[in-house]
């Protein structure tokens, strides 16, 4: 590969773009790439159009783009290579290699177990993992298959919900947990400090009863060790396929 371009989702807030950008950093550092760029989808600058024009400008030929996302869903399965496409389009001879999202990794249902065992008194209680949501049904499904096997780990109930789309809601989620159980942890699956996570701040102070707020993913170490898994994946299948060819 002549480059690699990460690609964060972008954010309204900078302390959400600057955890991106240093959680990059401490990837840039473990692989041997010499031209490793960052770039957002939307919101935060630079685009994946400006930052992939640059190193094509610079002499990239082929290049390797890692989006920085929980699941493959419209980011990934359209946005993206919709980009991708108009770029190549005027640089036909670059060719590009996607990687694929976090996704159901071990490390990311260990991470889930990790944030709530942090915070975590009592098992007397449920857990509720909450995710953006999706119009797509695969982020929702995956997302249930992570809480399933976080709790299975945890030996105490975990519930999933979602903030913008997919169902169930986290408002009517909590709710009818409240009735049920007299603490409730609350889990923030989004990756960084951002207006989805003030929301769910918001709506647990709203609340009258025991709701303990866990860290939401934040870049861990687990996260690392997975984004340079995928890397490494899809490098040796590019490699393996260009050799059979």
């Amino acid at each position: 590969m002549d480059a690699v371009v990460y690609i964060g989702h972008g954010s309204r807030l900078a302390e959400g773009n600057t955890q991106f950008i240093t959680f990059i950093e401490s990837i840039m550092k473990e692989l041997s790439y010499k031209k490793q760029v960052v770039s957002f989808l939307e919101i935060a600058f630079p685009t994946i159009d400006e930052t992939v024009e640059k190193v094509v400008s610079e002499g990239a030929r082929r290049i390797l783009i890692v989006p920085v996302l929980l699941f493959a869903a419209t980011h990934h399965k359209q946005d993206i290579p919709k980009a991708l496409e108009a770029i190549q389009n005027r640089h036909p001879h670059v060719t590009f290699v996607m990687t694929e999202p976090f996704g159901v990794h071990p490390n990311m249902v260990k991470l889930v177990v990790k944030r709530v065992e942090e915070v975590l008194t009592e098992r007397d209680a449920a857990v509720l993992l909450v995710g953006r949501g999706s119009s797509d049904p695969e982020p929702i499904g995956k997302l249930q298959k992570i809480g399933q096997a976080a709790e299975r780990m945890l030996k105490m109930p975990v519930y999933e919900a979602f903030l913008t789309a997919g169902v169930p809601s986290m408002d009517i989620t909590l709710a009818n947990l409240q009735n049920e159980y007299k603490k409730i942890y609350v889990m923030p699956y989004l990756l960084f400090t951002g207006l989805l996570l003030k929301k769910i701040e918001r709506y647990i102070a709203s609340c009258e009863q025991e709701i303990i707020l866990c860290q939401n993913l934040e870049f861990d170490e687990l996260m690392k060790q997975t984004l340079i898994e995928r890397i490494k994946e899809q490098v040796q299948y590019s490699q393996k396929k260009l050799n059979n060819n």
